[in-house]
């Protein structure tokens, strides 16, 4: 049977996954960094995600750090279109199924937010929309704009991008918004012979719209909202004239929709889409970043929990075992596998940090590693004691304790994985990461 997942649906959930994780809610969202070793002996080009129970395991041994994304930085967007001369631009059109596939909205060089109301019967755009005006305006080349919002300066630097920007509610906009209004009647044909007393008609469901004509040698070329009325939801539209033989004219009633325009800019330029922004640094939480290391996966992870078995909270999180050393004698390398002389114990290192002191050849430090199905050659323990040595280095140490990672794993529901090409963070990085999401 035919079938419609609406637009509705689509903002409801992403509404939803927001307002999840409100101060309040008692909801944890984390993004995660993962995969430090290759994709494949030969390639590293990424290949699919794959959604099974063995595939989130072979993760949870993976994942290197975990920053939590608070309410604040989390945001709706929509594709990114911005003004440019010798464009045309779609106008708003209730009846449009299709519009919010179209470019019917931009931002301008001044970080304003404008939808096109009309666009001059398809002309190219040459002047560029500027100025907060609560009200609908002209520009020279024949276009009408309503302006919605503008982009704060904190959102430039955390969630507007080259193809993506953050919606807002401007509340001075949506005070002035016009609910069911006829701010715009569509020219399906001029007619001819009208005289300065021909106005329009409207027959619908709504009150109070009282609108002229404007016309030139007896042709309409626009119209004169004296009211624009209010409450439509369906509303048809004919010239009449009472002063001479007008005839021909055919024109159609746009309807501003369900509270008008600017009302609920996320519904109305059709924000399914959710960004969330994450910064890293590389002295987060004592190394939970730690330096120099390379990922190839991220993703999101809800509810995960901590070393007393509660929903984690802190802003940072380490996934890795941690040896501490000493007696180090010799570099460790980032991404070689090492080995406990007497556990056998096999793992893969993430990250190695070694002090050496003044005037001798041997220094204290820690590794932070992973042990990984397919990768290492078993899940034993190292053991408090027992030295170990770098497979490729040829490094040797004493190892006097281990670290337990920060997270449960296992715990909380992997909501997001994307496999990327390596990414190795610098010692001294810190990277503003953004994710979107579409609902």
């Amino acid at each position: 049977m035919p079938n419609l997942v609406t637009k509705q649906f689509k903002l409801s959930n992403a509404k939803n996954f927001i307002e999840q994780f409100n101060v309040s809610s008692g909801n944890s969202l984390y993004m995660f960094l993962a995969k430090p070793s290759v994709w494949s002996s030969d390639s590293e080009i990424p290949p699919n995600p794959v959604d099974n129970q063995q595939s989130y395991s072979k993760l949870w041994q993976e994942i290197i750090g975990l920053k939590k994304i608070s309410f604040t930085n989390m945001v709706h967007v929509v594709p990114r279109i911005t003004w440019a001369s010798n464009t045309i631009y779609d106008e708003y059109d209730n009846e449009d199924p299709n519009l919010l596939g179209k470019n019917f909205y931009v931002i301008n060089s001044e970080y304003n937010v404008y939808k096109c109301i009309d666009n001059n019967n398809r002309k190219i755009s040459n002047n560029e929309p500027i100025g907060k005006n609560l009200n609908i305006f002209s520009t020279a080349d024949g276009y009408k704009w309503k302006f919605l919002y503008s982009i704060s300066n904190a959102d430039r630097l955390n969630f507007l991008t080259d193809t993506w920007m953050p919606v807002r509610k401007n509340e001075d906009v949506a005070s002035v918004a016009k609910d069911g209004a006829i701010e715009h009647i569509k020219i399906l044909n001029s007619g001819l012979d009208y005289s300065v007393r021909a106005r329009v008609v409207v027959e619908g469901d709504g009150a109070n719209a009282s609108i002229g004509t404007r016309q030139s040698l007896g042709v309409i070329y626009d119209f004169i909202y004296t009211n624009n009325g209010d409450g439509y939801r369906f509303a048809n539209a004919y010239v009449v004239d009472s002063g001479s033989q007008g005839r021909g004219a055919n024109i159609r009633p746009i309807l501003s929709p369900i509270g008008g325009h600017g009302s609920d800019p996320i519904s109305e330029l059709g924000a399914h889409y959710i960004m969330l922004q994450s910064r890293t640094d590389y002295n987060e939480g004592f190394g939970d970043f730690p330096a120099g290391f390379t990922y190839r996966k991220l993703g999101l992870l809800r509810n995960p929990k901590n070393v007393y078995n509660t929903v984690a909270n802190v802003s940072t999180l380490s996934g890795l075992v941690s040896l501490t050393l000493a007696n180090v004698n010799g570099t460790f390398n980032n991404n070689e596998f090492i080995e406990g002389l007497s556990s056998k114990a096999n793992a893969y290192v993430v990250t190695a940090n070694i002090t050496v002191a003044a005037n001798t050849t041997t220094g204290n430090g820690y590794i932070k590693y992973i042990q990984v199905n397919g990768l290492t050659g078993n899940y034993n323990s190292f053991t408090v004691g027992e030295s170990v040595s770098g497979k490729s280095s040829g490094a040797i140490a004493l190892v006097v304790g281990t670290v337990s990672p920060e997270v449960i794993h296992d715990t909380g529901e992997i909501l997001y994985i994307e496999n990327r090409y390596p990414i190795t963070k610098s010692p001294d990085q810190s990277d503003n990461l953004h994710l979107v999401l579409e609902f």
